[in-house]
């Protein structure tokens, strides 16, 4: 089969997707995915390339009906010993894969009916995904109008997730399963016909969400310390990473030094995209009142500690009060460590706001730490 010829309205999708993947509030790095069908086509982003700087070039060419197909095989009779999605994803492909990976999601994005598909991260919308009480509150804030799936492992799992939500939805309404989509612990899913829909039913429920929040307001914060140089300094020697970038913001201090900023930090991650680029878990450092030696010596012990229980040293280091500091391979790593930090500090806050905070579970959280496909995205997110 030769190559297929992009659709002129390949354009249109990658517009959308740079100009979702250019605002923080919706994705960060490499975070999120889109996709285009045409002619038994999809056009989809590929793993780990922002949304932000996509290009026609870097889109992979999928024939959707052999990823449909993997939808209605026999569990029993795929392999055991590769990944399925991967492995079909291979067998769909259209052109050359010049050193592209299609992005994870890539079967709901076969499956869902609407031309246009985005999918991403945003802060506002994950107030609700990763609330405690999520599918009772998505049920009041938007009724009938999006789709609720609990959190589901990605890949083959989450895609039959998505067609049992839509199928109970369809048979409870009578009417067809609408564009909008709630992956709880996760993110956001709208499809449409044009890329005006997707802008449309974003907008619509960012701000029911955001007028649920002005009904609740927020949680009076601690004013942060100042935050010492030396001391500073002395952790960023005692996590001894190649690049470091310490943060004070005012919110993320603040909020760290409260309870339930402490629960949240405790309690482990809440979307995907967190444990790909920040760890699972982040060092808690009470410094109180030291000499820099002692703060750098109780860091290196800290870190130490944290490397010996989960068996990786610690991406963020939080001072509550004071700030964080994020590590990394690379500055460019560093940073992105720092703002999907702050992002997810943001979403707990607004979690609470609206009932409570749903962490990942254990197992949920082990297939995201050992899943092969997270680990290559956040190389290509890392290396650009």
């Amino acid at each position: 089969m030769s190559e297929p010829v992009a659709p002129d309205s390949v354009a249109e999708l990658i517009a959308l997707s740079n100009r979702f993947g250019a605002d923080p509030l919706f994705v960060r790095a490499g975070g999120g995915n889109s996709s285009m069908k045409a002619d038994g086509v999809l056009w989809l982003k590929p793993s780990g390339v922002p949304l932000a700087t996509l290009a026609a070039d870097d889109l992979v060419p999928l024939d959707r009906a052999r990823l449909l197909a993997l939808l209605e095989a026999d569990p029993a009779s795929l392999p055991s010993d590769v990944d399925p999605v991967m492995a079909t994803a291979a067998e769909a492909r259209l052109a050359a894969a010049h050193g592209r990976r299609p992005s994870v999601e890539l079967l709901f994005h076969a499956l869902l009916p609407e031309r246009f598909v985005l999918h991403t991260h945003p802060i506002v919308a994950n107030a609700v995904t990763c609330n405690s009480d999520g599918p009772a509150l998505a049920q009041r804030l938007f009724g009938d109008c999006a789709v609720w799936v609990p959190y589901t492992d990605p890949g083959l799992p989450l895609a039959h997730a998505i067609v049992a939500a839509r199928t109970a939805h369809a048979a409870r309404t009578g009417h067809p399963a609408p564009p909008i989509t709630l992956l709880g612990n996760h993110g956001l899913i709208v499809g449409g016909e044009t890329a005006a829909d997707i802008d449309r039913e974003t907008a619509w429920l960012v701000g029911v969400v955001e007028a649920e929040l002005a009904r609740h307001p927020a949680m009076t914060l601690p004013d942060p310390a100042p935050a010492d140089e030396a001391i500073v300094a002395a952790v960023e020697s005692g996590l001894d990473c190649p690049a470091a970038v310490f943060d004070a913001d005012p919110f993320a201090a603040s909020f760290a030094a409260t309870p339930g900023g402490r629960a949240y930090l405790a309690g482990g991650p809440l979307i995907p995209d967190q444990i790909v680029y920040t760890g699972s878990w982040p060092l808690v450092l009470e410094i109180g009142e030291g000499s820099p030696e002692r703060v750098r010596e109780q860091t290196r012990a800290a870190a130490e500690a944290e490397r010996a229980r989960h068996g990786v040293g610690p991406t963020i280091a939080v001072l509550p009060g004071v700030g964080l500091m994020a590590t990394g391979d690379s500055p460019r790593q560093a940073d992105t460590a720092r703002d999907v930090c702050l992002d997810m500090l943001r979403v707990a806050a607004l979690a609470l706001r609206l009932g409570g905070i749903r962490h990942m579970s254990e197992p949920e959280r082990t297939f995201i730490e050992q899943w092969e496909a997270e680990a290559y995205r956040k190389q290509v997110a890392a290396t650009g």
